[in-house]
């Protein structure tokens, strides 16, 4: 019975790694539409990652927001992927953090509160 649970434990975690690589191969594709399909259907699973997954699905989110014009929803979750970044350096590597500081940039700084 153990390794019937650790089995489906493996599938439902390469399912899951799957669905995020899935989201930024559409991404990296200008597929934003079906990019943000799986983003969304990865949504409720979020909380149970670490935080370097973390922070990779709310960067894609945010890009995938931004690419299609939502600037708003793009700032709150690039705006989330800096949290993570900054209370846990090097969360982020390489092109994924470069992404990251490029389209903060891009969308400016964040709106004062009314």
């Amino acid at each position: 019975m153990k390794r019937l649970g650790a089995a489906l434990t493996f599938v439902l975690l390469v399912a899951c790694a799957g669905g995020l690589s899935s989201a930024k191969g559409d991404y990296r594709r200008g597929r934003y539409a079906e990019a943000k399909e799986k983003l969304l259907s990865l949504e409720a699973e979020r909380d149970q990652w670490d935080g370097a997954k973390r922070a990779e699905y709310a960067l894609y989110r945010g890009l995938v927001h931004q690419a299609l014009g939502d600037r708003g929803a793009a700032g709150v979750w690039l705006r989330e992927a800096k949290a993570i970044e900054d209370v846990h350096p090097h969360t982020l590597q390489g092109e994924d953090k470069v992404r990251l500081d490029l389209a903060l940039e891009s969308i400016g700084p964040t709106p004062a509160p009314p």
